[in-house]
């Protein structure tokens, strides 16, 4: 039985084998063809990039001279042709100097600043226009037409600037020739070339948090050219009938936009000197957000604290150590929400001082109840002091009977010192008169007066220290402290500001 089934198992493994090996056979030259276009789609020429253009389009069913043989398409490509036009060359002026490209951006909205990672999201609108002096062209061959629109894919036959964002984290473009990011490309008779994107950007941006929440923050945006230095390309921005910098209408939650300007500067690297431009945003904090979730809660607490003391229960140090835990939850929820920093924060400074009213109000507590104790038990002792010579006078005792007594008395004394029941021990001398403890130097005698003095005091420096810290950190606070000034955003330098709406 075993010997029919192994020799029926043994030609099918073999048949399968065969069928792998004939796979892999085939796969090879795939893969070398793959890697050999990779290479070649590195080094192609312009022409042959128009060709592979083509053959996309017959794919898709359109015919090439409906295409490429009609109007400015047709005429632009054999212009291109016929100049030899290489997009990889960068242009040369006839003085000899750099490309100048003009730049100008328009904001459109600014998504999110985030303190926790320090950085901002923007969605901009890009603009670039240069001279190229090769591309001028004889506009009775195009219409007599002064300008040419031309569509986006055309960009990659262009010369243009490797232009980057050197404080950029992320970029958040889609795929090319998507519905919300597109691109626009114009050339003029005189050569100028009008290249405009948009963008979606993720950029870093440095921010000191001392003043927290009253702060500033000064955020930029650099823009430079990769791989030419300023002798080959020099950016600048665009003046006259085109805005520099321009900002529509933008809302934030927590942060509002109070300034934004334009400035340009040289960058030096190892590799040469680098034109770079930068747009810079002043984001000034609303902080209704802390008010009403930290500033609020806190100070709630510590007026809390105060009501506490005056009432007269025995469930006080309960109620303080709830409020100490509250204020504790609120400084932990607070900090989860902020960056790791190593210098205090105007909102720690508020936070701790809550937190130490608190503290010294749980004290204070303390030494009421204390002093309410000492008093208690200087009011006994009184009451039966005053009773004992009215005692012996109604009695009619005899001395050795007072002896008596005063040894019962000191006995008794003894014996409620060691007893839970809180009785109070008096010193009685032989005749029975009550004999006064001597008053020790230097202590402090607990009066109904001087408790009252000292909680109407305390009480009333408290309230008033609060009061007074509350207008110093609101009025005055915020502005002993200097903010960090950026030297690439300094204002004095700024050639253009926006009109902030």
């Amino acid at each position: 039985m075993m010997k029919p089934r192994m020799t029926i198992f043994f030609p099918f493994l073999l048949f399968c084998t065969q069928i792998r090996q004939l796979h892999a056979v085939r796969g090879a030259p795939m893969i070398k063809k793959t890697h050999t276009l990779n290479q070649f789609t590195e080094e192609e020429s312009d022409e042959e990039r128009l060709d592979e253009e083509n053959e996309d389009y017959e794919q898709e069913g359109l015919d090439k001279d409906s295409i490429f043989q009609q109007g400015e398409t047709r005429d632009f490509l054999q212009f291109l042709r016929k100049i030899r036009y290489d997009h990889r060359q960068c242009p040369e002026n006839a003085s000899g100097g750099p490309v100048i490209v003009h730049v100008s951006v328009v904001v459109s909205n600014v998504r999110a600043v985030s303190e926790v990672t320090m950085d901002y999201s923007l969605e901009l609108f890009y603009r670039e226009q240069w001279r190229d002096p090769r591309l001028q062209y004889n506009k009775e061959k195009f219409k007599n037409k002064t300008e040419i629109s031309l569509h986006e894919s055309y960009s990659n036959f262009l010369w243009h600037p490797d232009t980057f964002v050197p404080n950029a984290i992320a970029s958040k473009n889609p795929r090319k020739q998507s519905m919300t990011h597109r691109s626009l490309l114009r050339l003029d008779v005189q050569g100028h070339i009008l290249y405009s994107r948009r963008l979606s950007l993720v950029v870093s941006c440095s921010m000191d948090l001392t003043l927290f929440p009253f702060d500033s923050q000064l955020c930029k945006l650099g823009i430079e050219s990769y791989g030419y230095t300023a002798d080959q390309v020099r950016y600048a921005w665009s003046k006259g009938s085109i805005q520099a910098l321009e900002l529509h209408r933008i809302r934030l939650p927590d942060f509002s936009v109070s300034e934004a300007y334009v400035t340009s500067h040289m960058e030096r690297y190892a590799t040469g000197d680098y034109s770079r431009l930068y747009v810079c945003f002043v984001f000034t904090r609303a902080a209704g957000f802390c008010f009403l979730q930290l500033i609020i809660p806190s100070t709630a607490v510590v007026i809390t604290s105060w009501v506490s003391l005056w009432m007269e229960n025995e469930t006080s140090f309960q109620d303080m150590i709830s409020i100490i835990l509250t204020i504790t939850f609120l400084l932990f929820s607070y900090n989860e929400v902020m960056p790791r920093v190593s210098y205090i924060k105007a909102m720690d400074v508020y936070l701790g001082v809550c937190f130490c009213i608190v503290f010294f109000s749980l004290i204070k507590l303390a030494l009421v109840k204390y002093m309410r104790q000492r008093l208690r038990i200087t009011r006994d002792t009184s009451i039966v002091a005053g009773m004992l010579p009215m005692l012996r006078l109604a009695n009619g005792l005899s001395g050795q009977t007072m002896e008596r007594l005063t040894t019962s008395a000191a006995r008794n004394a003894l014996q409620s010192a060691s007893s839970p029941a809180q009785y109070t021990a008096l010193q009685i001398d032989k005749n029975g008169t009550y004999v006064r403890p001597e008053k020790k130097k230097n202590t402090i005698e607990f009066t109904p007066r001087f408790m009252h003095r000292f909680h109407w005091i305390t009480q009333m420096t408290f309230f008033f220290g609060f009061v007074i810290f509350c207008l110093f950190y609101f009025l005055v606070y915020p502005n002993i402290h200097s903010q960090v000034i950026d030297p690439h955003c300094d204002r004095s330098m700024a050639e253009w500001f926006a009109d902030i709406q």
